[in-house]
C-alpha cells in the first residue's frame, strides 16, 4: 500500500489496509463486520489524534492513556474495550513501521498491564415469565390517548425487535412496515450496518395500530417516535420511563430498567427459541458474537440443578 495515502487520508487508508491486507491472529483475513467495527475504532482514535495535532506517525504512549481518559467516560468499567483498542493500535503500528512511516510501537509496551475481563457484569434481562407478561401487555391495543399508545409501541418496539434506545430515537415513519411481513428498517450507526429486523408477532398489532396514528398527525418531522406535538426526539429518560412504568404493570423488577433490559431479553429470547449466536448478532446488529455468547451463558441447561439466580447487573 502507498505510504502517502496514510499521510494524506489515513482513515481511507485503514479501510483499505483492512480489505486488502489486514488478518487477525489466526492469520484469516477478517470478516467484513469486524472491518466494519475496526474502521469505526479507528476513526475514533483518529478523530482524538487530530484534535491534538498529532498524526498516525507521530502518537505515543501519552496519546493512547489521554485517548483511553476520553474513552473511559462513555464506557462501563470492567469491559475488554481498551484491550481491544490496544490490539487494534498494536496491529496498526506494525503495519505503519513495515512501511516506513513508524520506528516504534507504543501499543506493545502497554498491552501487558491489559488482560481479558474475568468476571464481566451478567447482561441483565427478563425471566421468560415475566417477558411473557410483558408481551401480553404488549398486546393491548386499546388506549385513552395518544401518548400512552406511543408509551406501549415503545416498549414493544424495544421488546419485539431489539432496537437499542439510539435506533429507536432515530426511526422515521417510512422505516416501519406493518404489511404482510411486518419489519423495521434500522440503518446504519457507527460500526452496526443496516439490518431489516422482523417484528416478533407479539408486538406487531400494537405497531401498526401506532403506526397508523402517527401518520394521521400533521407533523412534517417524519420520526416515528416523538416526545412532543412539534415534532422533537424522545430522549434517553423518557424511554427509561415508559420501561419502568410498563414493567410496574407487569410486576417485573430488574436492576437495570433501561432499553437495554428490553434488548438484552429479545436477544436471550431468540437464543432460547433455537438461534445461533451469529442469528441473535446479525438481529442485534452487533459485528461480535460477545453480546450473544455472554447472554447464552445465562441459559441454565434443563439438567442443571443449580437455581436460576438470574441477572441483575
Amino acid at each position: 500500500m502507498n505510504a502517502d495515502l496514510w499521510r494524506s487520508d489515513p482513515e481511507t487508508a485503514y479501510a483499505e489496509w483492512q480489505h486488502a491486507e489486514a488478518t487477525g491472529a489466526d492469520p484469516r483475513a477478517f470478516a467484513e463486520r469486524s472491518i466494519v467495527q475496526h474502521c469505526s475504532m479507528f476513526a475514533r482514535f483518529h478523530r482524538y489524534l487530530t484534535s491534538h495535532g498529532v498524526t498516525v506517525a507521530e502518537f505515543g504512549t501519552d496519546h493512547i492513556d489521554g485517548f483511553f481518559a476520553d474513552l473511559d467516560r462513555d464506557c462501563a468499567p470492567g469491559t475488554s474495550t481498551r484491550l481491544r483498542y490496544l490490539k487494534l493500535l498494536d496491529r496498526l503500528s506494525r503495519h505503519l513501521s513495515l512501511l516506513g512511516l513508524r520506528t516504534d510501537n507504543p501499543a506493545a509496551t502497554l498491552l501487558p498491564q491489559e488482560h481479558w475481563p474475568e468476571d464481566e457484569p451478567m447482561p441483565v434481562f427478563l425471566w421468560p415469565d415475566e417477558d411473557a407478561r410483558l408481551q401480553e401487555l404488549c398486546r393491548v391495543v386499546d388506549f385513552e390517548s395518544f401518548k400512552e399508545m406511543r408509551n406501549r409501541a415503545i416498549v414493544a418496539m424495544l421488546l419485539g425487535t431489539g432496537v437499542s434506545a439510539a435506533e429507536l430515537t432515530a426511526l422515521t415513519v417510512d422505516d416501519l412496515e406493518v404489511g404482510a411481513r411486518p419489519s423495521v428498517f434500522v440503518r446504519k450507526r457507527g460500526p452496526r450496518i443496516a439490518r431489516r429486523v422482523p417484528v416478533d408477532a407479539f408486538a406487531v398489532e400494537v405497531l401498526r395500530a401506532y403506526g397508523k396514528a402517527r401518520i394521521g398527525l400533521p407533523v412534517s418531522d417524519g420520526l416515528l417516535f416523538m416526545a412532543t406535538a412539534g415534532g422533537k426526539p424522545m430522549k434517553p429518560a423518557t424511554l427509561g420511563q415508559c420501561v419502568r412504568a410498563a414493567l410496574r404493570l407487569v410486576e417485573a423488577a430488574a436492576t437495570d430498567e433501561s432499553p437495554r433490559l428490553l434488548r438484552n431479553t429479545y436477544g436471550r429470547r431468540h437464543l432460547l427459541e433455537g438461534k445461533t449466536n451469529e442469528q441473535v448478532s446479525n438481529l442485534l446488529g452487533l459485528s461480535s458474537h460477545r453480546t450473544a455468547t455472554r447472554l447464552r451463558e445465562t441459559i441454565v441447561d434443563p439438567g442443571d440443578d443449580d437455581d436460576q439466580t438470574g441477572a441483575t447487573v
